[in-house]
């Protein structure tokens, strides 16, 4: 009795050993990364190239989902209802996390009730002006605005984006009132360099993704790169800081998060997955084809970044 009480005691140990596995096993089935952009921006480009390392590591789907619209409280919405299994996440960055309350009132969640996981890339905002503009350097666009500021036109997409803080800070660092500029409302970062390559505004600020196919064409010229290094693709453009304005600098970051909750097991199958594929060549080129750089910072980075982005955000929007 007590022989056969044993081994039912230790094959019940194994059967629960058994189900625990089972439970930490991640992923099982086809990953959905949602994107609450249309496809061909940077956070879908950035996303599409993360998915293709993702599924060669896994061995299983990961699929990009564009869901644009509503300043991205539809997509992060369903991403909060999903099961906290790990198999809805949502590719993340400053629109929908850190600039969004200060954009939407009365949003149904909190942001800082997702889990973050990781960021794992970004690309610095570029200013950009029409390639015949008199602007030669930042400087001389900063003269410009500070002479005239109601005549001075940019591309604003309407709201806390990255490029509207680009232009937040340049005016901060100029000591002008945006309420005192022109600011040309527009539905996306395409249409706002579509804008200034047709000389409709005297500055405007991009991605390299956005910039890229005008630049060659030498319909636009860019002034200066918002990061600390130079562009790769850009050598011999000067950062903001070179450029006299050290207080600019404005990193379009994307990253992962998930549902609330979700188990520690997913994310740290994430974590340990992001941090070896930035270190990839094959995923750094990929990157840079799409105007990204790799970035990886983990869970505890990433809710520090949000956090203080939601602050400057809060300020420069509420002057």
């Amino acid at each position: 009795m007590r022989r056969a009480a044993l081994l039912a005691g230790a094959v019940a140990l194994t059967l629960g050993i058994g189900n625990a596995a089972a439970q930490e096993k991640y992923p099982t089935k086809a990953v959905e990364l949602i994107v609450p952009f249309a496809a061909g921006g940077s956070t879908d480009l950035g996303g599409r190239v993360l998915a293709q390392q993702l599924e060669a590591k896994w061995g299983v789907p990961v699929r990009i989902i564009n869901k644009p619209g509503g300043n991205t409280v539809p997509a992060v919405s369903e991403v909060m209802r999903a099961n906290p299994d790990g198999h809805t996440m949502l590719m993340d960055g400053p629109p929908q996390s850190s600039m969004l309350e200060t954009v939407v009132r009365n949003l149904p969640f909190k942001t800082t009730d997702r889990t973050f996981v990781a960021i794992a890339a970004y690309t610095p905002m570029k200013f950009v002006v029409p390639h015949e503009s008199p602007f030669k350097t930042l400087k001389d666009a900063a003269e410009a605005v500070q002479k005239d500021p109601n005549t001075f036109t940019w591309t604003s997409l309407g709201g806390a984006g990255a490029q509207d803080m680009a232009f937040r800070q340049f005016f901060k660092a100029t000591n002008v009132d945006v309420k005192n500029t022109r600011a040309i409302q527009l539905k996306g970062g395409s249409e706002a360099i579509t804008m200034t390559a047709g000389g409709h505004v005297r500055l405007g600020v991009g991605s390299y993704s956005s910039i890229a196919a005008p630049l060659e064409a030498k319909r636009i010229r860019v002034l200066a790169v918002a990061s600390p290094e130079r562009w790769p693709n850009l050598p011999d453009t000067q950062t903001t800081a070179e450029a006299g304005f050290p207080s600019i600098e404005v990193l379009y970051w994307i990253g992962v998060s998930g549902p609330p909750k979700l188990p520690p097991h997913v994310v740290k199958v994430w974590d340990e997955t992001l941090r070896e594929i930035a270190k990839s060549k094959a995923y750094a080129d990929g990157l840079l084809k799409v105007g990204l750089l790799p970035l990886y910072r983990d869970a505890k980075g990433m809710a520090e970044r949000v956090d203080k982005e939601a602050n400057e955000t809060r300020s420069l929007y509420t002057q």
